[in-house]
């Protein structure tokens, strides 16, 4: 697998494809994209960086000294914040003061705060601001609203403490963006329902197998304990 048995689902990294790693660091990310933004710019790759946290990353300084820098430097970052709506069981609303995408605006970003939930809008908004950055015209801010259907972790199963059943439902019954994008494409006429059940039958066998694949894996060999450590 991608991380050979050593790390879970923060961790993964993948080289290759220009996943320069997850991590488990709240904002962590934010720096790592960020030189990789400067790497393009340094050696006219036209490439750009995309980097995704959540909205708990909003208090966290390293987001915003890295945006300071991404401003002065123009450099070719799309920084994204997913907002589930909740820092782990605390709603964004009573840790984050005043309007998230000013934050950005105080260093004269780019932004654009869009429904998280529609796949055409995130498509679009990310296509316009990525082709931004490639022509050097600096960085974008993007706050996708968006929601987390399960607990924070695996324990984190009673949930009405900090939140609704019907908030919930809600949220998955009406602004789920696979019910959603499934629903414009039907009523384009681009896909029929068969077409569709076709392609949710191929998706759920591609994630059975990879998730069978990972169950039948051997646990690392003790040999390998030294192998991929850089700290």
């Amino acid at each position: 697998g991608y991380c050979r048995g050593k790390g879970g689902s923060m961790h993964i990294a993948d080289q290759d494809t220009g996943n320069l790693g997850a991590n488990a660091i709240v904002a962590g990310s934010a720096g790592i994209a960020t030189g990789a933004a400067m790497s393009a710019k340094m050696r006219g790759s036209k490439q750009i960086a995309v980097c995704f946290f959540g909205e708990g990353a909003l208090g966290q300084g390293l987001l915003y000294e890295v945006m300071n820098m991404a401003s002065l430097w123009k450099l070719p970052i799309l920084y994204v914040c997913e907002n589930n709506q909740y820092n782990e069981y605390t709603h964004y609303r009573e840790t984050t003061a005043g309007d998230p995408v000013a934050r950005a605006q105080a260093f004269g970003i780019e932004t654009a705060s869009i429904d998280g939930q529609d796949v055409g809008v995130v498509y679009s908004t990310m296509l316009r601001l990525a082709e931004r950055a490639r022509h050097g015209e600096g960085p974008a801010f993007i706050i996708c609203d968006t929601y987390r259907y399960h607990g924070h972790h695996v324990g984190d199963i009673n949930r009405s403490y900090y939140r609704s059943k019907q908030e919930e439902e809600e949220w998955k019954s009406k602004r789920d963006p696979l019910k959603l994008v499934a629903g414009r494409l039907k009523g384009q006429k681009i896909a029929d329902e068969k077409a569709l059940a076709k392609i949710e039958k191929e998706i759920r066998l591609e994630i059975e197998t990879g998730v069978q694949f990972a169950l039948d894996a051997p646990y690392p060999d003790p040999s390998e304990v030294d192998l991929h450590v850089y700290a």
